[in-house]
């Protein structure tokens, strides 16, 4: 997948769980004149058929969790260039949601006090933010043609998330049974897990696939 979003946006980058950064050799798109990338936190790897390469230092694994949720009003009070360090930090869900996952999570206020924590955008308080949300990564993960699987471990019910667009195609199974899709972080997909291991199975078949094919051999 490639994903060029502004490279003042960095945070988008670990969200989505981008490991690595290509850059066409002597190209300046990501790398600037003095040799070095135009964002913080990128290290040099090597150089591979005429493409540098980097790595991500804040990477994010996919099916990761977080501690604290914010509301959309909180979200959309901040610029739009700080709205996806804000979701390193917290979850965005809708009222609703909170109201059926809120007691899993702080809220962000009550998150940002807790000691150790801060509601600063600064680089190296959000590089922490990126180190807990990887510490929850899954334990494994495995796409298919048409399905991803994962296993994680939690301490406590939660949400799991993936950076994976949200669609109606999309079905999940939670250890074989199957469990509601949210869509949180504006546009992406979350499953509820309880306590321990669990294996998260999501299939996607196209909306309406089916009943066009019965339409077609009628």
């Amino acid at each position: 997948v490639a994903s060029r979003p502004d490279t003042d946006l960095w945070a988008i980058r670990p969200l989505l769980s981008v490991k690595y950064l290509i850059q066409r050799e002597g190209g300046d798109s990501f790398v600037g004149e003095d040799g070095l990338t135009k964002m913080t936190g990128y290290n040099y790897l090597h150089n591979s058929s005429g493409f540098d390469v980097y790595e991500n230092s804040n990477f994010i694994g996919y099916g990761f969790s977080y501690d604290a949720y914010m509301t959309y009003e909180e979200c959309e009070q901040k610029d739009e260039p700080d709205r996806a360090k804000m979701m390193l930090r917290a979850i965005l869900l809708d009222s609703e949601q909170i109201e059926k996952y809120g007691y899993m999570f702080d809220d962000l206020e009550t998150y940002s006090m807790k000691e150790g924590n801060s509601g600063s955008l600064a680089y190296a308080e959000l590089e922490r933010e990126c180190e807990k949300r990887n510490a929850t990564a899954a334990e494994s993960f495995e796409a298919g043609n048409n399905s991803f699987k994962a296993v994680v471990n939690r301490e406590k019910d939660t949400l799991v998330f993936f950076s994976v667009p949200y669609d109606e195609g999309w079905t999940a199974y939670v250890n074989g049974e199957k469990t509601e899709v949210e869509k949180v972080n504006v546009g992406f997909m979350a499953v509820a897990v309880g306590e321990g291991t669990s294996e998260i199975v999501f299939k996607y078949e196209t909306p309406g696939l089916s009943l066009g094919g019965v339409i077609t051999v009628i």
